[in-house]
């Protein structure tokens, strides 16, 4: 496991991260790798290796894993309140298939609907199993989440980008 103090600095205010550029993302990864490679004084792996050693995931992957971790906190009124009003479930009563859903968001633009952390928080917490939605306590979620990765992402990051068409 990589260092306390390295760690740290790359869990500070994780869900913000998740809203920045591909350049700056692409400077955390690298300077991610710089500190692994120092932490395990291995300069010829590749990045995906050094992660494989340190039984880790990248710094987007561990903001994923932050935000559903707040999305299962809201979920079992285990957060403060604000949070409640960005991530508002559905009320249902009778839920037979156990499924917790998001109240519907009108999205008008881009900006004001796809980029914010209520769509994605939504988007990300349906691709999350549910064995580990389901999980009896927020340390018992913590241990699986942290093993899982997402299989699509739909941050404006992980998108594929094309110059002079966009983002696909």
């Amino acid at each position: 496991m990589q260092s306390s103090f390295i760690i740290s600095q790359f869990k500070y205010c994780p869900l913000t991260w998740m809203f920045c550029s591909q350049k700056s993302i692409n400077k955390i990864n690298r300077l991610h790798e710089r500190a692994l490679r120092i932490v395990y004084n291995d300069f010829t792996s590749t990045f995906l290796e050094l992660l494989e050693k340190d039984n880790s995931v990248s710094i987007h992957y561990q903001n994923i894993q932050v935000l559903c971790t707040e999305i299962f906190k809201v979920k079992n009124n285990l957060s403060p309140e604000v949070m409640n009003k960005v991530f508002k479930f559905k009320k249902i009563e009778y839920n037979i298939c156990r499924k917790a859903t998001f109240e519907s968001q009108n999205i008008r633009t881009e900006h004001f609907g796809i980029e914010t952390l209520s769509y994605l928080g939504s988007k990300i917490w349906e691709q999350v199993p549910e064995d580990i939605k389901f999980s009896d306590s927020l340390k018992v979620f913590k241990q699986k989440i942290k093993y899982w990765k997402a299989t699509f992402c739909p941050c404006r990051l992980c998108k594929l980008y094309i110059a002079n068409i966009g983002f696909l």
